[in-house]
């Protein structure tokens, strides 16, 4: 799951929408927002991890051997804001 946020949206809630996603069953999230060049990654049992202007973001093990189509999710595209 990936959940970009925008102008329109409130962060609380959308980090809130992230951990009901995890709660009922997903496997790994991404919240990226990008007035702070975050990104939130999201796993059952864990904290969200918060990765401050990254490269890319983890994507191991839960998605194990997929790739990106440029090998990474292009997080500082996505953060250009």
């Amino acid at each position: 799951m990936i959940e970009l946020w925008s102008p329109s949206d409130i962060l609380d809630e959308i980090q809130f929408k992230l951990d009901e996603y995890v709660a009922n069953g997903a496997k790994l999230g991404f919240l990226i927002y990008p007035p702070q060049r975050n990104v939130y990654v999201y796993r059952p049992g864990h904290i969200p991890q918060r990765l401050d202007s990254p490269q890319s973001a983890p994507r191991d093990p839960e998605l194990q051997g997929f790739i990106w189509p440029d090998g990474n999710l292009p997080i500082t595209r996505l953060t250009a804001y």
